[in-house]
């Protein structure tokens, strides 16, 4: 019997990928207090490179200091940070795994209070309400020179590709928004200038990498709230990339209210999968619904050729064959499923097939820069932690 489609090769640019899994990208509050890459995180992704998945991509890697998401997030923006760099990947080379560096800035997201947060323009910030500062031209090709850095750091370190994160509510995405971008210059103002951010930050990174390595982007597609940014000026957007060399698109939202619209809850968790996993609040509620960027994937491959990374809440073997069968996608990515089974991949080469063990309760998404990442589901103890931290610790 042949292998399920989500087992079969498949390439990205020059890259050969053995199967379609893919770790989808997640902060992982492992690095050192200063950006670097601790040990704990290169044994985090020699786990990951054991457990088989065909790729796997960093958690976001902020560019410049003012682009740090959170406390414990690493950091690319200068070569002291490459000795822990390589390391990092010479761990998961070891394992026979691949790995692509992403690379972001948080923009007006940041979480780091020592800082003034930068953005397009002076709109606080959807989720947080922190107030940026409007970048200066200054700013703006800073920025687009630092993304370019630290794609060529990445690549002296030993990636083996790039990954863009443009979604999110970053600050790729933000000036990709009419929502956040209401500047009336070059970098914004109309669809045409709103495209000018992103595609001089791909070209900058191009330019540093050469046209060999393989490039994909996270894009938020559409917006998660009013008024925002609508699909059609993202897909010629998208196609601006793709004639420019771009290698794979990974589909997500751009600007949100709440991470939940991105990382929803309970996915797949019907009321029999609630009472065997002591779900007690959700014995009466049906599942989020699988898959559900599908139609933004459907989206892209209506408009271009580029191959499709699609994330968001995929949990069966079913699903996971048929979105490949049906052609609107080409790569299955997961977060969630991964820090609960990081093996995941090598039991579905065994043969493993249904639902994954996580039930996107979310309780990792809550420890975000202040706990290391992992599932706090698998032991008591973890749980009862959670719920210290939860009521006391956080509060």
């Amino acid at each position: 019997m042949p292998d399920p489609l989500y087992l079969t090769a498949s390439n990205l640019g020059s890259l050969k990928i053995p199967n379609r899994l893919v770790r989808a990208a997640t902060s992982e509050s492992m690095a050192h207090e200063n950006g670097s890459v601790s040990e704990t995180l290169i044994n985090f992704y020699t786990t990951l490179a054991k457990g088989q998945a065909g790729l796997l991509i960093s958690g976001h890697m902020y560019i410049e200091p003012r682009g740090q998401s959170n406390v414990r997030q690493v950091g690319i923006h200068d070569d002291e940070y490459l000795p822990g760099l390589k390391a990092l990947t010479e761990a998961v080379h070891e394992q026979d795994g691949r790995i692509f560096a992403e690379l972001g800035h948080a923009g007006s997201q940041s979480k780091i209070t020592n800082i003034q947060p930068i953005a397009p323009s002076v709109i606080p910030n959807a989720m947080s309400d922190r107030v940026p500062k409007m970048m200066s031209i200054d700013d703006i090709r800073f920025v687009i020179d630092s993304f370019g850095k630290a794609a060529r750091r990445a690549k002296i370190a030993g990636f083996d590709g790039i990954h863009l994160h443009g979604g999110n509510g970053y600050l790729l995405s933000e000036f990709n928004s009419p929502h956040s971008n209401r500047r009336d210059d070059e970098w914004g103002g109309n669809n045409k200038r709103r495209d000018k951010f992103i595609l001089s930050v791909y070209e900058q990174i191009r330019d540093e990498v050469g046209n060999d390595f393989p490039i994909t982007a996270r894009i938020g597609i559409t917006d998660a709230i009013d008024r925002g940014l609508e699909l059609s000026e993202s897909m010629d957007r998208i196609k601006q990339l793709s004639d420019l060399g771009l290698d794979g698109v990974e589909v997500s939202y751009g600007i949100m209210r709440s991470y939940l619209q991105n990382i929803r809850p309970y996915v797949a968790v019907d009321p029999k999968r609630a009472v065997k996993d002591k779900l007690f609040h959700r014995i009466f509620s049906q599942g989020t619904p699988e898959a559900y960027y599908r139609n933004f994937a459907r989206s892209v491959k209506k408009h271009t050729d580029l191959p499709v990374i699609l994330v968001g809440g995929i949990r069966r073997t079913e699903t996971m064959h048929d979105l490949i069968e049906s052609g609107d996608a080409d790569f299955i990515a997961m977060s969630r499923p991964f820090i609960r089974e990081p093996d995941l991949p090598r039991q579905l080469r065994e043969g493993r097939t249904g639902l994954v063990d996580c039930v996107s309760c979310n309780m990792c998404l809550m420890h975000e820069g202040k706990d290391e990442l992992r599932c706090w589901r698998k032991s008591w103890g973890s749980l009862f932690y959670h719920a210290y931290c939860r009521f006391w610790r956080d509060r």
